[in-house]
């Protein structure tokens, strides 16, 4: 953006806070109220609305932000006694002290694990949420807290379905999304939602699904429309318990086995995930091993060897290649096999159908970003406002830094106090705002000065961040526990805890370490540096690395270390589940830009060297978020050669028989585009490549050309047996 936008941007922004802040002090100001009128007269900034229209969608944005701030904003009757009922009109007030934080005290454990909880967030507005909540609790924080920085849970969601989902659980209303299930099948859904949260990496929701009568668990990436929240409600049961359900989500042992031959030298992210062939008459044609798989499902097994490409392949019949006696079942392996060749056809047919798809980018709209500006600006200067009148005389320099922003912008946000008070704006009825000696002093705001009550979703982002804790091993479940009654206690809504903590005493909301985590874990608090085995899946390739490692990052199901690299001489992420081996190398250094991280990432690198368009239909929707698309845009799709045109068109291609012709209720869900186009970042063509036979028949690519040329080199030489390899 231009810089002239940007500081025009910056000024609007402003001016909304400073036009909220004056409505604000306006309606603590007088218990009887003001009428809409009386408001538009007194409050600084309602003059610049042109008409009476623009007055009424400003007045009703305005007091949607004040309530999202906790401030509840009440209608009440005229209470002119000389008024006739065709002159009556309602009045408006924030009832005095119905704002106020309920009293409640967190000790410096509590405190600590707050801290940590409400960073845990990547999703930017629950970060925003969270944050703010926190900011709110200052008061009741514990002064001797101290969070730890050895260990980092983050909160990711790739999913569009999540805000509203969350919105229609605290809310209580009934939603309806369509759903395709793990055979493909596609359906609508009504359900009564109950909670949402995130396990082994993936968002679901629980609920009562009232077509089919019964409790239902589904999977956030699974739902292929928009979610549609209706203006029916219910009542949750009072036992249900979010975060029990989710530890009830034990992994199942893998239930398949497949012989898989690999390339040598190559396919190392596959065996890393499988062993040695079990029996000894497995006899491998040259150039390729023998591994056993083991995984949940045929579907699985096929998944992970299509991610391969031409360095994997599954052999139909294990007798071709000289095995007998093994653990592996016939009809698995035919299955699996089977399995593999109808993906990567699929794979095939999609990727062709791309040379017509035709990308017209549109302007990227940021939806919610004015909003969420103001909310952020008045939320920050009514911030300033309780921390100054408990911290008076405190330097500017040091609160700027409280408040992570620049002096000069402090100084900015005291001048819009300063012109902010009551009705009137007469100099004693002014904010008093000095900060001439270096030192800040506030007055004439005691209404403003009062710790607010937490909003039910500011609790429930902080809630989501602390039960995110509850699936790291080794924290205190107790604390944990503890701090989120607490939270949900601020906000005047008990049973959030309830619902989202992990009943006590579960063993399976008591996680482990490996005894791989346990040893860096241990590095880190001994400062030790070691020496990692990593496999790089990108490259396919495992390199050697000297880590010095600070802490452990936990997010998606799976735990990381991040440390100081030598070999790269910078800071560098590491998921552990990659590290194929670990040794102690001495004593690790203290390295500045660690010390200064302030916030642990394992967010990808902002420029990757493979910069591609994607194509994905509806089932494939989430890797626009996942992968952090710079724009997208809706797109059409040729249908396959030889297909029935008749009756959808583009529509009909990739859904189940009918569903373009599916009639739906006005009150149902508004279909997703069919596909979209996303321009996105890889590190490699190989993992561009390996994310098309992956997500075989649900993702494609448009351009670069070389990009295109590569996938489908690679699309061509998968699953070809004994064929050469790419070359």
């Amino acid at each position: 953006m231009p810089p002239r936008s940007v500081e025009s941007a910056r000024r609007s922004t402003t001016a909304s806070a400073e036009r909220l802040l004056n409505l604000l002090i306006a309606l603590l100001d007088r218990e009887s109220g003001y009428t809409r009128e009386q408001l538009r007269a007194i409050v600084p900034g309602y003059d610049r609305a042109g008409n009476q229209d623009a007055f009424e969608r400003m007045f009703e944005r305005d007091k949607a932000h004040l309530r999202s701030l906790g401030y509840p904003v009440e209608e009440i009757p005229d209470d002119d006694p000389w008024a006739s009922d065709a002159q009556l009109t309602p009045r408006y007030r924030v009832p005095r002290g119905s704002y106020r934080l309920p009293e409640v005290r967190f000790s410096a454990e509590e405190s600590a694990v707050l801290a940590v909880a409400a960073g845990a967030w990547n999703d930017a507005a629950q970060d925003r949420l969270a944050r703010r909540a926190l900011d709110k609790l200052e008061p009741a924080l514990s002064a001797e807290a101290t969070p730890g920085r050895d260990v980092q849970p983050t909160v990711a969601v790739a999913d569009p379905a999540f805000e509203p989902l969350l919105s229609a659980v605290l809310a209580h209303r009934t939603v309806r999304f369509d759903y395709v299930d793990r055979t493909g099948a596609y359906t609508q859904r009504t359900v009564q939602p109950w909670g949402v949260g995130s396990r082994y990496g993936a968002w679901y929701l629980a609920g009562w699904d009232t077509d089919r009568g019964a409790q239902r668990t589904f999977r956030l990436s699974r739902i292929i429309s928009e979610v549609a929240v209706t203006r029916e409600t219910f009542e949750p049961p009072r036992d249900f318990s979010m975060g029990g359900q989710l530890a009830r989500m034990v992994r199942q042992p893998p239930q398949v086995r497949v012989l898989v031959l690999v390339r040598q030298g190559a396919g190392q992210l596959l065996r890393r995930i499988a062993a040695p062939a079990a029996s000894s008459s497995w006899r491998a044609p040259a150039g390729f091993d023998a591994v056993e798989l083991a995984v949940h499902d045929t579907e699985s097994a096929a998944e992970q060897v299509c991610a391969a490409g031409p360095d994997a392949w599954v052999p139909r019949d294990p007798v071709a290649v000289g095995g007998t006696g093994s653990a592996v079942a016939p009809q698995t392996q035919a299955a699996v096999a089977e399995a593999v060749t109808r993906r990567l056809e699929d794979a095939r047919a999609f990727q062709a159908r791309m040379a017509g798809v035709r990308v017209q980018w549109g302007k990227q709209r940021r939806q919610g970003a004015a909003k969420a500006s103001t909310e952020h600006h008045l939320a920050r200067l009514l911030h300033i406002v309780r921390h100054v009148y408990a911290h008076q005389g405190a330097e500017l320099e040091e609160t700027a830094r409280h408040f992570g922003i620049t002096d000069a912008e402090l100084v900015s946000d005291l001048q819009t106090l300063f012109v902010c008070g009551r009705p009137g704006h007469l100099p004693d009825q002014l904010i008093d705002a000095s900060w001439d000696d270096g030192h800040i002093y506030l007055g004439n705001a005691q209404e403003l000065s009062e710790p607010v009550r937490l909003t039910v979703p500011e609790a429930s982002a902080l809630l989501m961040g602390l039960q995110t804790l509850q699936a790291v091993p080794g924290g205190d479940s107790r604390v944990v526990r503890s701090a989120m009654r607490k939270v949900a206690t601020a906000a005047d809504a008990l049973p959030l805890a309830d619902a989202l903590a992990a009943p006590e005493g579960d063993a399976a909301a008591e996680p482990r370490d490996t005894a791989l985590v346990a040893q860096l874990r241990g590095a880190i608090a001994a400062g030790r540096r070691v020496r990692l085995r990593y496999l790089v899946a990108s490259r396919d390739e495992v390199t050697e690395r000297l880590v010095d490692p600070v802490r452990m990052i936990f997010s998606d199901g799976h735990q990381y270390v991040r440390g100081w690299c030598l070999q790269a001489d910078a800071p560098r992420t590491f998921r552990a589940d990659r590290i194929v081996g670990c040794e102690d190398a001495g004593e690790a250094e203290v390295h500045p830009r660690m010390e200064s991280e302030v916030r642990s990432s394992i967010q990808p690198a902002k420029r990757r060297p493979v910069q591609a368009v994607v194509v994905t239909d509806r089932r494939g929707r989430w890797i626009v978020e996942h992968y952090h698309a710079k724009r997208f845009v809706a797109v059409a799709v040729p249908a396959p050669a030889g297909a029935d045109h008749s009756g959808g068109g583009d529509l009909a291609v990739n859904s189940q028989p009918g569903d373009a012709a599916r009639s739906r209720s006005a009150r149902g869900p508004r279909p997703l585009p069919e596909f979209v186009a996303a321009e996105v970042d890889f590190p490699t063509l190989d993992a561009l490549s390996s994310l098309v036979t992956r997500h075989a028949g649900h993702v494609g690519v448009v351009s670069p050309p070389e990009a295109v040329a590569a996938v489908e080199q690679w699309l061509n030489s998968s699953g070809r047996g004994q064929g050469p390899g790419r070359s």
